[in-house]
């Protein structure tokens, strides 16, 4: 049970660590395929890329929150509301990212 915990607290901090820095623009690491350098940025042009600094910091963000889970054994709640809860922000990730494309349309 303590992995499951621990995977779920993973996939809820990765879901909600992977929205924030596009939402709020938040300063991330940033490649420019074309002149081929990694800059530390808010902003990209159309040919820059923010998905390695997003990546990063949820990956992060999962890393830290499964070792906290891990170590700490907080409250037990039940493992269908912690699956629960997961799974629900794992899918405002999808619906948020869906509006997004949908409106480029």
């Amino acid at each position: 049970m303590r992995e499951v915990r621990a995977a779920l607290a993973a996939v809820s901090a990765f879901a909600v660590a992977y929205l924030l820095p596009g939402t709020l623009q938040l300063p991330v690491l940033i490649y420019d395929p074309a002149a081929r350098v990694f800059s530390f940025g808010r902003v990209t042009n159309a040919v820059q890329m923010r998905y390695y600094g997003d990546l990063i910091v949820a990956c992060t963000a999962a890393l830290a929150a499964a070792a906290v889970v891990w170590k700490l054994q907080p409250r037990r709640t039940p493992l269908s509301i912690a699956t629960a809860t997961a799974l629900s922000l794992v899918g405002l990730d999808v619906l948020f990212y869906l509006s997004r494309l949908l409106a480029a349309m």
